[in-house]
């Protein structure tokens, strides 16, 4: 199941990455996550809501992370959870991009 609240962030008046980001990052593949145990999927996304442009463990539901650092970071993930990549509403594992055709 798609978290779509996770897909739209709020607005941001400053920023830091180019203005595409946003809007155009959206259009291809976007970096997640999903627990195969209940196929929760969750978009990869900064602490301030917007999508991010690699896997942040940070923003992950707190069941999803097995072992935190002295400093409370996410280091290891449950095993049921795996990382792949969001495209429309379709979630693929890095192991199916390999099989993937490339866009024309």
């Amino acid at each position: 199941m798609l978290d779509l609240d996770l897909l739209s962030g709020p607005s941001v008046t400053t920023r830091e990455e180019p203005e595409w980001l946003d809007t155009g990052f959206t259009a291809g593949w976007i970096p997640a996550f999903r627990h195969r145990g209940n196929g929760q999927v969750h978009a990869s996304h900064l602490e301030d809501g917007r999508l991010a442009s690699a896997h942040i463990l940070d923003t992950l539901p707190a069941e999803w992370v097995a072992e935190r650092d002295a400093r409370g970071r996410p280091g290891t993930l449950v095993p049921e959870v795996q990382a792949g990549y969001l495209r429309g509403d379709r979630f693929f594992t890095l192991a199916e991009l390999l099989r993937y055709p490339a866009d024309a």
